[in-house]
């Protein structure tokens, strides 16, 4: 019972308390100071004795707060009763904090190491700066990628090459850039990213590198060939005929006997004919060589709805003709973007038209096109261009912004594609959306 703190304390206060009381009688009663001697040291004891066992008390706590501050999670305090410890359940309660921050430093020394594991084994090259460009962090895959062992800092990249440390200086986050390089006199493709972490006030500056070589090879190579199934298709049917009816002209011409009136009138048809085919090659022709020269945008600060208004006004009139309702969910001078007004107006009037042509077959006397002109929660400006009409079907979807390629009669071919190029001219991307029956939504994102 005397080895609980309270009680101690207790006993130490009501014995100073008698000591007082004693000098107080002794001085003012007995009058005699001799009896001073014996109750003044007795009472420095007792509040020596008392401060020594508050201080005891602070200087553990003192001491269990440096563990935590200095994260030093091995000290213990002694519990045990037989050890005569009179702040055995202080301890218990230090014990117990001290157990549960070693169990957590232990859970995340874990967490850090499966990161870093993680880190190390992606394919994705990984490189860190902190703001004032000193490197945190490089891992396995930018070594194997770009094939140097370690870059100290930001400015060692402009040594190791400088259209990579451009890239990485201006690049900005959420932005996707792609570096040419060349790696043990190989070429590499590189798509690079940038994301901006915070970290206690700090900021660093996480870049991700790929190498995207192999993917550009077999998506060019891909490419190449449906352009040229298409070409060669287009081609073919403009030769094969050519081919049969000079054939045949020739076997006229070249028969023993004179030849007739209707025979030289068939010679004249099949010659017109071969004319107007060699025509229609030479157009198509002429077409592909517009395909491969569009001009570099001339950039300037533009509102997209306003050269979606003047596009609409020069399609009035034969929106009108049509009877098609177009659906305007915008307003004009509420978005601006950085835009080539000439090269986009090109390309909402190759949208809008392909909506009007595909409303028309559907929905002769009630077509509708809608317009929305919005921002996206990432602060990426959009334009949906979408019809009521029959929409395309799915094994035709992926094959639209292929030159040339048009399920329409009198089509080209090229106008979805202008639309692409233009668009990736721009840093945009566009794509399509489409349902049977349930029309068809054109998306640009700038």
């Amino acid at each position: 019972m005397f080895k609980n703190f309270k009680i101690q304390v207790f006993l130490y206060l009501g014995g100073i308390l008698l000591c007082i009381l004693a000098i107080g009688w002794v001085v003012f009663i007995l009058e005699d100071l001799v009896y001073l001697l014996a109750f003044i040291p007795l009472l420095v004891f007792l509040v020596w004795r008392l401060f020594r066992q508050v201080d005891r008390t602070n200087s553990e706590v003192a001491t269990f707060l440096a563990n935590i501050k200095y994260n030093d999670y091995a000290a213990r305090f002694p519990e045990s009763k037989a050890a005569a410890d009179s702040y055995q359940k202080m301890h218990s309660a230090f014990n117990l904090v001290t157990e549960k921050f070693r169990d957590i430093r232990s859970e995340k020394e874990a967490q850090f190491q499966y990161l870093q594991a993680i880190v190390e084994h992606v394919d994705t090259g990984l490189i860190c700066f902190d703001a004032e460009g000193k490197t945190l962090l490089q891992n396995r895959g930018l070594q194997q990628l770009l094939h140097k062992s370690y870059f100290p800092n930001l400015e060692s990249v402009n040594k190791y090459n400088e259209g990579l440390f451009e890239a990485l200086n201006d690049i900005t986050p959420g932005e996707r850039k792609l570096v040419r390089l060349i790696v043990n006199d190989q070429i590499i493709q590189v798509a690079v990213r940038k994301t901006i972490l915070r970290v206690k006030e700090e900021s660093l500056h996480l870049y991700a590198l790929q190498n995207i070589h192999a993917e550009l090879e077999e998506q060019e190579v891909a490419s190449w060939q449906k352009l040229i199934r298409i070409l060669t298709h287009e081609i073919m049917n403009s030769i094969a005929p050519v081919v049969s009816l000079s054939a045949t002209t020739r076997e006229m011409i070249d028969a023993p006997e004179p030849m007739s009136v209707e025979s030289r009138e068939d010679v004249k048809k099949a010659i017109q004919a071969i004319h107007r085919r060699s025509e229609g090659l030479l157009h198509f022709t002429e077409t592909y060589r517009q395909l491969t020269k569009i001009p570099l945008p001339r950039f300037e600060e533009a509102d997209p709805a306003e050269i979606m208004e003047r596009v609409l006004t020069l399609l009035t009139p034969d929106l009108e003709k049509r009877g098609i309702e177009i659906e305007r969910q915008y307003k004009t001078g509420r978005f601006s973007a950085q835009l080539d007004p000439i090269l986009m107006e090109q390309v909402f009037i190759n949208l809008i038209k392909n909506a009007v042509d595909a409303v028309g077959e559907s929905n002769p006397l009630s077509g509708k096109i809608a317009i929305h002109i919005f921002k996206s929660l990432e602060g990426v400006l959009e334009i949906q261009i979408s019809d009521n009409g029959p929409g395309i079907p799915e094994e035709q979807l992926s094959e639209i912004f292929v030159p040339f390629y048009t399920t329409k009669k009198e089509g080209s071919g090229i106008g979805l594609s202008l639309c692409r190029q233009i668009i990736q001219l721009h840093k945009g991307n566009i794509f399509a959306w489409s349902q049977k029956g349930r029309g068809t939504v054109f998306t640009i994102k700038l």
